[in-house]
């Protein structure tokens, strides 16, 4: 026997010292990784300043706390939980193929994050309800704030028993290699492959694939009644007494001519609803684009197996981002489509020199529109047909 021929340990016949630095070597972030990385950044900080921003502008303006601002909120508080718990783990997790943080925290923060998902999917749901009602029924239902607290309350409570599976089957498990280190651990269920696949197959029919055909169902019904002439519920606006008439008294043969006006009141209610519907349309749409990746990735993962390579990580990286994606990206969403969020963003955002010279221009505004008003009402004689709503 030659004893100069060293022992092997492991696979490759090398010093442990030397399988360490091979291990480390393999999970050290590739170029195309440290772009994900530096992209999960960029939605890391965008999350959080614009979910924190849906709070605080509902908080601070007493006239956006309507029943669906109150499920906005709810998804922007979901929203970003899951990106200030859940992202920076889960992102150095995917890249380096190990769980640091030991068992507890495994635990956690996979509880965290699928009730995080659970309560935006079904604080979505509840609000494509909410506006189905409230458009398409709108004398058989009426849509309270105290409703709305109650079914946030509701949709917490089924998020937590939902998943509570999770925090008892999910635990640490050490990759086999002849090494006593912390590389390559991962954090995993530890019950039975079948039981793994049924949980998969039930999250992906309750967290996706039903809420989503729910939500389409009831927006396509929604779209058919805003963008239909007979919409329920007008008939009493149409007759509300401040529609304006104008009578103009013919001279030659003593009749009289009566000009009825649109009320303006029925018609700017019906564009502000569907400018809202577009809005929560828009939100729906991009959350399912946002969300098939992932659920794909796990229904195979779980189903026929996905090797572990570098291709896979990186997969993982894009379907994981784009979660995390589409919780930072309603605000923005809120921003161009909701006149009311885009005011409140921007005087918070603004300096205070910013706010006050906001202010006085939005007051001369106002001035300008009451003189043009004035204006209006002591030259109606000259008016054939006008739109002047009386206050």
């Amino acid at each position: 026997m030659n004893n100069g021929t060293p022992s092997c340990s492991n696979e490759y016949c090398v010093s442990d010292e030397d399988y360490l630095a091979m291990i480390e070597d393999y999970i050290f972030p590739t170029p195309l990784e440290w772009m994900l990385i530096a992209s999960h950044i960029v939605v890391f900080v965008v999350g959080l300043v614009g979910n924190a921003l849906v709070c605080v502008s509902v908080y601070k303006n007493h006239t956006m706390r309507t029943v669906t601002n109150y499920f906005i909120v709810n998804l922007a508080l979901a929203d970003f939980l899951v990106i200030l718990f859940c992202l920076p783990p889960t992102v150095l997790w995917d890249v380096t193929e190990t769980w640091f943080f030991g068992k507890v925290t495994c635990k956690l923060v996979l509880y965290l994050q699928s009730i995080s998902v659970s309560v935006s999917v079904l604080t979505l749901t509840f609000i494509s309800i909410d506006r189905w009602y409230a458009i398409c029924h709108p004398l058989s239902f009426k849509s309270t704030a105290a409703r709305a607290k109650t079914n946030i309350l509701l949709i917490w409570l089924v998020s937590i028993l939902v998943v509570l599976p999770e925090v008892i089957v999910l635990d640490t498990r050490k990759h086999p290699i002849p090494l006593d280190t912390i590389y390559l651990t991962d954090c995993t269920y530890t019950w039975s492959e079948n039981s793994t696949r049924i949980y998969q197959l039930f999250l992906l029919i309750f967290l996706y694939v039903a809420p989503f055909l729910l939500m389409a169902v009831a927006y396509y019904q929604i779209a058919k009644v805003l963008w239909n002439k007979n919409i329920p519920g007008s008939s009493e606006m149409n007759h509300h007494p401040s529609r304006t008439t104008v009578s103009k008294q013919n001279g030659k043969n003593g009749t009289t001519v009566r000009l009825l006006t649109v009320n303006p009141s029925c018609e700017g209610q019906i564009q502000s609803r569907r400018k809202a519907a577009k809005m929560l349309i828009a939100v729906v749409v991009i959350f399912g684009l946002c969300y098939l990746p992932v659920h794909l990735i796990n229904a195979l993962r779980y189903t026929v197996g996905l090797p572990q390579n570098s291709a896979t990580t990186v997969v993982s990286l894009i379907s994981h981002w784009l979660c995390y994606a589409n919780s930072s990206v309603n605000p923005i969403i809120y921003n161009f489509m909701n006149g009311k969020f885009r005011k409140e963003f921007r005087n918070f955002l603004c300096c205070e020199c910013c706010r006050k010279s906001y202010r006085n221009h939005r007051g001369d505004n106002m001035t300008g529109t009451r003189y043009r008003f004035t204006t209006s009402v002591t030259q109606l004689e000259n008016i054939n047909l006008t739109t002047i709503e009386r206050t």
